[in-house]
């Protein structure tokens, strides 16, 4: 039974029905890296992140992600240099460890520490920016397979509010306005 629940989790299934929300503490995190921090660090690909942790009325964690990209690293000189790519996670508790998966295999973070101030995550794989495939369009760890840290600053909800308002599924299962796209298209 451990196994499949790992598998369902690890696959990013999401089970129809509430469940018990688990993950990361819900809020906005965000962090903007000085440009002395990323030339300190010349394979690190994120210039900025929002992570919005929230749960739906199902009780069910969730997270949106907006990640701002620099001109180094894996994602330097190429179409993705610059822009602003989105992911939606679903959240989870895994063996006491907190964290979250990009659905249809698209990677996943795990929170290594929680200050309350502030949380790190780390992945060896996460993607964001959709795509027409599974997964996403760019890989967040700096090498492939090379676990990578990010440290991200509770925040007041309002610096989250790109990542808060990426989706709106109120009324339809459209997302809402411009969003940044895996093609450097608005869509």
């Amino acid at each position: 039974m451990k196994r499949a629940i790992k598998l369902c989790v690890m696959s990013g299934v999401l089970l129809a029905g509430p469940v018990l929300a688990e993950g990361p503490a819900e809020g906005c995190y965000v962090r903007d890296y000085s440009a002395a921090h990323l030339a300190g660090q010349p394979a690190q690909v994120v210039d900025w992140m929002q992570l919005w942790v929230y749960s739906d009325e199902n009780r069910n964690k969730l997270a949106n992600m907006l990640v701002g990209f620099t001109n180094q690293g894996h994602v330097g000189n190429t179409k993705h240099a610059g822009q602003v790519l989105d992911q939606f996670l679903l959240c989870f508790d895994y063996d006491g460890r907190k964290g979250c998966t990009v659905e249809c295999d698209g990677g996943n973070f795990f929170v290594t520490r929680d200050t309350g101030d502030s949380i790190t995550i780390e992945t060896s794989y996460l993607t964001v920016g959709y795509t027409d495939s599974c997964g996403g369009a760019v890989d967040l760890a700096e090498k492939p397979g090379q676990p990578v840290k990010y440290k991200l600053y509770r925040a007041d909800a309002r610096q989250c509010e790109g990542a808060r308002t990426v989706y709106d599924f109120a009324e339809s299962d459209e997302v809402v306005g411009d969003r940044p796209s895996s093609d450097g298209e608005s869509k």
